[in-house]
């Protein structure tokens, strides 16, 4: 045999190989061009304690043809320490000419997912998935458990259209998990127990390259998230509560020293920062993922800041505590990073305690938290990192048994 033929069989095996691995095993599918920190989540979870041999599945949309070879976005690859063009990755680009019209899923996708049948199809937030391509991508795949990762608890319904499937006449499973405890707990609410709602909470570590060992290399205070509105007939401002930071940060005796780092999509004037504070406030926009785990992990730590006075005079400031999942939640548990967290934050997500956070006490001023952080000592801070490691690990093997037996 020639050079070249035995090169030629040597690819064809792998590929025999390859699709051998992904028929009967997992594929994720990032069914919105959005959250891909739970994409990425998911995908560590699988691949370390389910199958390494994890198919994956992106699917973005544009106002012009791209080329499948096109990366995820913001640095995902560099983040799960994968390489471009990597076999187990797979693009769906789709053209959305007009933004009211859905564009063809399903024959793009009978080109592109090659493999199957598979036992396990993880579809991430399917309850915004208006192109409905996570059952579609299931009936090419012959996937036989479908998994819907929920994010929004107060968005499910009995009457979904992802809550029920059938693939060649045959009824598949569909199983919803929520990210945390009390997302599973408002999904549940909102189908009245029709069908039962699990909880798993999944995130892709992160290792930053210079990994910091003492407080000399910690700087600030981080708040995360995009920086979106809420209005009602009664106000409007931003979903995290600057005006009351930027407030506290003037009020406060001694606080001259606490440094706050903004890290989300959106424009800095929104924030409506006061000039006083400009020295004291750095704001980051876009930022591919390894530079934005980067900032966290020197950071001392994570300020959810959920909600403002009118979040909390209507009752919306629960949101993050009732019926979604917090990014700064799962942020803390990516990096080891803790929470600024006071008693209502550790009943929602009861997976945390005391050890695990800087605690606010009653009465206590996110600030205030702030400076008596900075004041322990190296041994304290650090030990509150390693036990958010600790529970991060905890959560993902945990996670993975959840998965492993609604599949099984």
């Amino acid at each position: 045999m020639s050079v070249a033929g035995l090169l030629l069989a040597i690819l064809g095996l792998a590929g025999r190989l390859g699709a051998a691995h992904a028929a009967g095993g997992w594929t994720i599918f990032n069914d919105i061009p959005d959250h891909w920190h739970v994409f990425a989540g998911a995908i560590a979870t699988v691949r370390k304690h389910l199958d390494p041999h994890t198919q994956l599945v992106w699917l973005s949309l544009s106002r012009e043809r791209q080329s499948r070879e096109h990366p995820p976005p913001y640095g995902l690859l560099d983040w799960l320490g994968d390489k471009p063009n990597g076999s187990d990755w797979h693009h769906l680009p789709y053209v959305q000419k007009v933004p009211t019209r859905i564009p063809d899923v399903g024959g793009p996708m009978k080109r592109t997912l090659s493999w199957g049948p598979v036992q396990g199809l993880v579809c991430v937030s399917p309850e915004l998935d208006h192109l409905k391509a996570c059952h579609k991508a299931a009936k090419v795949l012959g996937a036989k458990h479908v998994v819907a990762l929920i994010h929004r608890g107060d968005f499910i319904r009995s009457h979904s259209w992802f809550l029920s499937l059938a693939v060649d006449r045959r009824e598949v499973p569909v199983h919803l998990v929520a990210l945390v405890p009390h997302v599973s707990k408002c999904a549940n609410a909102s189908l009245h127990g029709a069908l039962p709602v699990h909880w798993a909470t999944m995130v892709a570590p992160y290792t930053s390259p210079q990994p910091c060992e003492s407080k000399s290399c910690l700087e600030g205070f981080v708040v995360q998230g995009s920086l979106r509105q809420w209005k009602t007939k009664n106000g409007s401002g931003l979903i995290r509560n600057y005006d009351g930071l930027w407030e506290q940060l003037r009020s406060t005796k001694g606080a001259a020293s606490v440094r706050i780092k903004v890290l989300g999509q959106g424009n800095k004037r929104d924030l409506a920062l006061p000039k006083e504070l400009e020295k004291r406030v750095d704001f980051h926009s876009g930022l591919p993922f390894p530079d934005y785990w980067e900032i966290i992990s020197r950071s001392y730590a994570l300020a959810p800041m959920h909600g403002t006075s009118q979040y909390l005079t209507m009752r919306c400031s629960s949101t993050y505590l009732t019926m979604r999942c917090s990014s700064t939640v799962l942020a803390s548990l990516t990096t080891c990073v803790p929470l600024i967290a006071d008693a209502a934050l550790l009943g929602a997500y009861d997976m945390f305690t005391k050890e695990h956070v800087f605690f606010q006490e009653e009465g206590e001023t996110e600030v205030e938290v702030m400076k008596r952080v900075m004041a322990l000592p190296d041994k304290e801070l650090f030990a509150k990192r390693a036990a958010v490691c600790r529970l991060r690990d905890e959560q993902l093997r945990r996670s993975a048994r959840v998965l492993r037996d609604l599949v099984e």
